[in-house]
């Protein structure tokens, strides 16, 4: 009876400074942690080793306070739907482990957290029923104390609701990318969501092309019509990220001596003040960067709030990369789909003029380009033709093959990439380069194992073409060569079987006239009506005969 009755005042004690803690007015920083050290002194002879209260942020468990031994340090462990902490909130019932007993924090129905009590060892004597009994009771009064706390905090307590927050972004980064279709929809929703959450002025997202060298702003959140900005790999800034990546910070963009003149200019022309990159990281490979940016007034960025955006940084580089392997994915279907039509439609016809019409406009829907051209080896082996595709149809300049730049891809059949062509001296190139044209890839055009051409596109900005489009250009001209061969011995089909028919129609002629002058006659229509000429005749020439004196 008496130690029923020593519970209860144990139990009123504790409420009242449960009461009393929470809601005191300035809030006193730590209560929670000092009110936990107490009922672990309080109810030691129950059994209880430790306490922690714990709240669930999607997969994770994040400890807001705890006192006593706790099995482990670290404030935020991993969960899933076995866990028992993560079963005790949803059905908001005890559960246990083989040395703690958790039990529900709830308000009305909702279960907003859980208190953890760790006992002793199995094997050893603890009262459970009398461990229950006084943690229930202590649970059902901790819901409106743990609602004041989460908020109203204090400086400390600020930092571990800011990690909630964090890891409830985190939380709905995570939902969206796995539910969402639309990578750059769920990326602007990401922006927003970490905007938000670390009260930041801006977010950019860009991802890198390392082959290109440049980085481009895929989403960010508000919409300062950075979309789409390409942005050159090669500065200073970027480099320090590509070799070291880790964050960069800065925090006045005007005087930091660690940011070159380039960047400076770059970041002032935005309005930016403040800066921090953080690298997003897949498998040790940096796919691009998160920027916090400040713009309105300069921004001292905390360790706090660099590992916060971090830890969403890193969740978002592994969504964003399986985002980006989805549109790629997506890209070369389209891609296939639009070379099976293009295969279909140049192989429909074997007029020259028409597979030049349908190459240039089957291209221009798979690459970037400002001039598609196709350079063809004359037949009498030492010219080049190129012909320019170009609206109104093609243009023809020859030149001497053995001159010629694109020598180099019809004599090894390999393709070839230029960043920039300004600079040569080939009669070809410099014509290419009087329209401004820079950036160059061509592949050879192949029939029957043989080299019959090559085939190019074109740019005015240097560097613009990468290996990816090679593979690109290489389908496309397999197509080419073959409707070009095609077509090729179709002429060559049908001046045969023209030639067959004119003599056949000679020959009939012929044998229906009995003296010569009708039979040349009949000759030189026919030949005149197969050459389409409007006039033709015969010259004759007797030969002298030469006197002969036997």
């Amino acid at each position: 009876m008496s130690q029923g009755r020593a519970v209860l005042d144990d139990l009123l004690a504790l409420s009242m400074q449960l009461n009393r803690q929470a809601f005191a007015q300035p809030p006193v920083e730590g209560w929670l942690n000092s009110f936990l050290a107490v009922v672990c002194e309080r109810f030691a002879a129950y059994g209880i080793l430790g306490v922690q209260i714990s709240q669930v942020v999607g997969n994770m468990a994040i400890r807001v306070a705890g006192a006593g031994r706790i099995p482990t340090e670290n404030p935020t462990q991993p969960v899933d739907d076995s866990s028992p902490l993560l079963l005790a909130i949803r059905r908001r019932q005890t559960a246990n482990t083989p040395n703690a007993r958790i039990y529900p924090i709830t308000i009305g129905n909702d279960a907003i957290g859980a208190i953890v009590a760790y006992h002793k060892l199995s094997g050893q004597s603890v009262d459970l029923e009398t461990l229950d009994s006084l943690m229930s009771t202590l649970a059902n009064q901790l819901g409106p104390a743990l609602l004041q706390h989460l908020k109203v905090p204090g400086p400390q307590t600020g930092r571990l609701m800011r990690q909630i927050d964090v890891m409830r972004s985190l939380y709905e980064v995570t939902r969206d990318f796995t539910s969402a279709t639309e990578s750059h929809e769920v990326l602007d929703r990401a922006a927003r969501s970490l905007v938000e959450t670390l009260r930041i002025d801006h977010i950019g997202i860009v991802v890198f092309d390392h082959e290109e060298k440049v980085g481009t702003v895929i989403s960010e959140f508000p919409d300062n019509g950075m979309i789409g900005l390409r942005l050159p790999l090669n500065t200073p800034l970027e480099e320090r990220l590509l070799s070291s990546k880790a964050p960069v910070v800065i925090n006045n963009v005007d005087d930091d001596p660690s940011l070159g003149d380039s960047d400076r200019a770059h970041f002032q022309q935005l309005g930016i003040k403040s800066i921090a990159l953080l690298p997003m990281l897949v498998k040790e490979r940096l796919i691009g960067s998160l920027g916090l940016d400040s713009f309105y007034e300069y921004h001292t960025f905390t360790p706090d709030e660099i590992e916060a955006a971090a830890a969403v940084t890193s969740q978002l580089a592994i969504t964003a990369h399986n985002a980006q392997l989805y549109e790629e994915i997506k890209r070369r279907a389209a891609q296939l789909e639009q070379i099976t039509a293009l295969s279909q439609r140049i192989t429909s016809t074997f007029d020259r003029a028409h597979i030049f019409q349908i190459v240039r406009e089957e291209t221009r829907k798979l690459i970037v380009a400002d001039l598609i051209s196709v350079a063809l080896i004359n037949a009498d082996g030492e010219t080049l033709d190129i012909y320019l595709l170009i609206d109104g149809g093609p243009i023809l300049a020859s030149f001497p093959l053995e001159r010629a730049a694109l020598r180099f891809v019809l004599n090894t059949g390999e393709p070839l990439v230029l960043d920039d062509i300004s600079g040569s001296d080939e009669p070809d190139y410099r014509l290419f380069a009087g329209s401004r044209l820079r950036a160059l890839a061509s592949v050879p055009l192949i029939a029957g194992g043989k080299t019959i051409g090559a085939f190019a596109v074109l740019h005015r900005e240097a560097g613009r073409y990468v290996s990816v489009d090679i593979a690109v250009l290489e389908q496309i001209g397999y197509q080419l060569a073959i409707a070009l061969e095609n077509a090729r011995l179709y002429m060559q089909t049908e001046q045969r079987a023209e030639t067959e028919r004119l003599m056949n129609r000679l020959s009939g002629a012929l044998q229906g006239q009995s003296d010569l002058q009708s039979m040349l006659l009949n000759t030189l229509q026919e030949m005149a009506r197969a050459l389409s000429a409007r006039r033709a005749r015969i010259r004759l020439e007797a030969n002298k005969r030469s006197s002969y004196t036997g």
